[in-house]
């Protein structure tokens, strides 16, 4: 049986254990285990925030386009998460949110190709991935179809000389289901067609690395394990070979050769940065940045082994002490097709989750069993991951659960 005195010899050895003090601890006695959902503060994220809004809100104004970094954030911040990446510093960019560079993207994505009018996903992706898809169908008025699946092994299948993007989340929101990509990525050029993935629950959970496996585009959102704080921006990839062979969807003004130019025509910038568009989010941007100075501060190896060893942890507690309560490890058991969270499923999950709420863990719940603890390998300790699972366990085996203010269940 795994022991809380191991759980502190594993703490002792962590690499990342000196950045949880850089992260602001909450005012209750509370687990986080949502980093799949909104991750948690770095510290001096407010007072960078407080900071801009004097400095360069009121006392600056106009002039802080000239005074700070604000034009230049966007590819800032792109630079110091593509290590975690593996892309290049100069093929990353931060800019509006997951959705609308989704859209960004796969429109640009379908547009190298006109002659394979088919774009192949998975029926149950993330929601916002398959409207996306379906909203730029409708919108090219039929000159566009999908191909849903349902199942990975129904890819090969699905793949012919029509197929021009496969558009595939890298983790699952529901199961963390974690694709190969390099062995997916090689499968889709096999056939002619690009790699397109969503790595919402991937990037700062998981070791990615986008070049050496083969993605000709990538997104994800910048609140959850990259600790941007609600609302922030999110961030996008373009493999180099491509960056340049068209216009970008949305030929934005940020977008331009020369911004201050006030050209009457467009004339896109080199590279990744043409995808730029509309005035950057300055505040989102400056909250941003308190979670990039941390990131310059890892390895991906160190990330990688950091996160297996919370997750594997998390699967032998859960298996040790709750298999017992009715509790079953949903999520695949060998960590290499496994992401960011783990799900288990329960009866009760929907209350289970209330009453951990009110016991200090703050997780998340998904119809109709799933209960999902999101692993935040800055953030977290493994000590916080046994204190977890030992509350879990007081929850189920007092039975408190199955009390009534607990029925209703929360987002």
């Amino acid at each position: 049986m795994i022991t809380l005195s191991h759980c502190q010899e594993l703490d002792a050895r962590d690499p990342l254990a000196h950045l949880r003090a850089r992260f602001a601890q909450p005012s209750e006695d509370t687990i986080y285990l949502d980093g799949n959902s909104v991750g948690a503060m770095p510290a001096d994220a407010p007072q960078r925030v407080q900071e801009l809004m004097t400095r360069g809100w009121r006392d600056a104004r106009r002039r802080g386009w000239s005074y700070f970094d604000w034009m230049e954030k966007p590819w800032l911040l792109g630079e110091a998460l593509s290590h975690l990446l593996g892309a290049r510093p100069q093929d990353v960019i931060f800019s509006d949110n997951t959705s609308v560079n989704l859209f960004k993207l796969l429109a640009y994505a379908c547009k190298l190709q006109p002659q394979r009018p088919v774009i192949v996903t998975e029926r149950y992706n993330f929601p916002t991935d398959v409207y996306i898809a379906e909203g730029l169908a409708h919108f090219l008025g039929g000159k566009l179809q999908l191909r849903l699946i349902d199942h990975p092994d129904e890819l090969p299948s699905a793949l012919g000389p029509d197929v021009g993007v496969v558009y595939l989340s890298h983790v699952d929101y529901r199961s963390s289901y974690r694709w190969p990509m390099r062995q997916t990525s090689a499968l889709v050029h096999e056939h002619g067609a690009l790699a397109f993935w969503d790595l919402s629950h991937a990037a700062g959970a998981i070791e990615v690395a986008l070049e050496a496996d083969g993605a000709d585009f990538a997104v994800g959102c910048g609140y959850k394990y990259l600790c941007g704080g609600p609302g922030a921006p999110a961030w996008l990839y373009v493999k180099p070979e491509h960056q340049e062979k068209d216009w970008p969807v949305i030929a934005g003004w940020m977008g331009h050769q020369d911004v201050f130019a006030f050209a009457p025509t467009y004339e896109p910038l080199a590279g990744v940065r043409r995808h730029l568009n509309g005035s950057p989010s300055i505040l989102a941007n400056q909250a941003m940045s308190a979670a990039a100075d941390l990131w310059k501060l890892i390895k991906p190896e160190d990330l990688g082994a950091k996160h297996r060893s919370l997750s594997e942890l998390l699967v032998q507690l859960l298996q040790e002490r709750c298999a017992v309560l009715g509790v079953k490890v949903t999520s695949p058991l060998d960590y290499s097709q496994r992401g960011g969270h783990l799900t288990f499923s329960h009866p009760g999950a929907g209350s289970v989750t209330e009453a951990l709420l009110a016991h200090g863990v703050v997780s998340s719940f998904r119809k109709p069993d799933s209960i999902r603890f999101g692993l935040s390998p800055m953030a977290l300790s493994h000590v916080d991951v046994w204190t977890a699972v030992d509350r879990l366990v007081h929850v189920m085996e007092s039975g408190v659960w199955q009390e009534p203010r607990f029925a209703k269940v929360s987002v």
